[in-house]
């Protein structure tokens, strides 16, 4: 049994209201479009955070006044027993939930009977109509605030996706082989995380190699890994008990970098380090971003690919055409929680500028939130031939040496780490550093 009563009382801690009830619905099976397929079931991520189930059909009434929580089950309906089984019983579901009672639908309407019920703006509402109103605009940000702080069982699930999801990585790295096709790598992902109790994704997987590699949610996963010489970029995490985890790791198909993605895996590879060290409590997470910037533009003056002065460069914009999202997003239950990624971080305040325009966080980080951290280089024309076409910015490429390392495609590497007051706590377990990839690979 998952404690979720302890998500009800934060939730109820941030409310200003002291009567009526909250009331949220579950997810339903879903139909594949004019057909009677049913499609796999993924609990709704408010729903599971307040009850812990993970079960179609249900609802839940929580009174504001005592917390008291009732679960509400659908009911048993003959002909669904017949296709799927008998369901558990009401005292069978009050021993696996965290709730203080278990009842069947027909008693909904007594317990939001004169009652104030507040739900969430994504809440649907069809069983309460010809009851009761319904506010939608007050519980979200109680929710918000609630999911942005992880307890620690909450991290230990998030602990779990990421072992299985950084065991996976690893076994891509020893599959990989000249020939092979970018879907031998997706298809063994999802079993790897599957065969250890992920059955689902957190999200669709990214496995681009080469050029591939450059766009930043590749998806074809279908071309043939014919030269030795690429890396292959995978951007893949299992979900567990319904909490995220968001992993990428770049890997050679030959089993060694060459030496120009060595440079610029080294490169992702210090911005990322830099940035994971200041996950800490206190810390503007546009502070993270800028220091991502400032490292990349670093290694790719260095490397020869970027000319002049590291801050006019980054005054002009130029770092965008290689790094253009943000250093990362946070996970509340997947985006700072990590029941999905990008999940309820709350705050966007978009900073409409190249480079900037794509954070997804605009926080001070607290102990407690999760975070990826995920910078990037990336080799993309689309992106790139803006900055040679305009005469203010050309200059500061130099064509010969980025015409030497275009072949590298993207490099992302992403951990997901938990903030603390002192030193972050990182929960990815997948190797990172060139040596041991090379090494692990060494053993296929």
């Amino acid at each position: 049994m998952l404690p979720t009563r302890q998500n009800v009382q934060k939730v109820l801690a941030n409310l200003d209201i002291k009567q009526g009830v909250i009331y949220h619905k579950g997810q339903v099976i879903q139909e594949r479009d004019n057909t009677d397929v049913e499609l796999p079931f993924r609990q709704e991520s408010n729903f599971f955070y307040l009850t812990g189930v993970n079960e179609p059909d249900f609802h839940v009434v929580i009174d504001i006044a005592s917390g008291k929580t009732t679960l509400i089950a659908p009911p048993v309906v003959p002909d669904h027993v017949m296709w799927m089984g008998l369901p558990d019983t009401l005292e069978e579901l009050q021993a696996k939930y965290d709730v203080d009672q278990v009842v069947y639908a027909d008693k909904l309407p007594e317990l939001v009977a004169a009652q104030q019920v507040y739900a969430l703006p994504i809440t649907n509402i069809d069983a309460l109509q010809g009851y009761q109103a319904c506010d939608v605009n007050v519980l979200e940000a109680a929710v918000i605030k609630a999911r942005l702080i992880k307890a620690d069982w909450e991290i230990e699930i998030m602990r779990k996706a990421n072992k299985i999801s950084s065991d996976a990585h690893v076994k891509l790295w020893q599959a990989v082989r000249p020939g092979c096709n970018e879907a031998d790598l997706h298809a063994l992902f999802l079993y790897e995380s599957a065969r250890h109790g992920a059955f689902f994704q957190s999200y669709y997987p990214i496995v681009g190699r080469g050029k591939n590699a450059a766009t930043l949610h590749y998806n074809k996963n279908n071309a043939v890994m014919d030269n030795a010489d690429d890396v292959v970029l995978v951007d893949a995490g299992a979900e567990f008990n319904v909490y995220a985890s968001d992993i990428t790791r770049v890997f050679p198909v030959g089993g060694k970098f060459t030496p120009e993605a060595r440079v610029i895996y080294s490169i992702v590879l210090d911005m990322q380090n830099a940035c994971i060290d200041m996950c800490r409590a206190g810390v503007d997470y546009k502070d993270i971003h800028k220091k991502a910037l400032e490292i990349g533009c670093d290694g790719l003056i260095k490397a020869g690919i970027l000319i002049g002065d590291r801050q006019e460069l980054l005054d002009k914009d130029v770092m965008a055409a290689f790094f253009p999202h943000g250093s990362k997003s946070i996970q509340p239950f997947s985006f700072f929680s990590y029941f999905s990624v990008h999940d309820v971080a709350g705050k966007f305040e978009r900073i409409n500028r190249p480079g900037w325009r794509n954070l997804r966080l605009y926080r001070v980080l607290e102990a407690g939130y999760v975070v990826t951290i995920e910078p990037g280089i990336y080799f993309f024309d689309y992106l790139i031939d803006p900055v040679l076409n305009n005469p203010t910015t050309a200059k500061y490429v130099n064509i010969d040496m980025l015409n030497k390392y275009k072949s590298v495609g993207g490099v992302r590497i992403e951990d997901n780490i938990v903030v603390t007051d002192g030193a972050p706590i990182n929960l990815t377990t997948a190797p990172k550093e060139i040596d041991q990839v090379e090494a692990l690979m060494a053993q296929n």
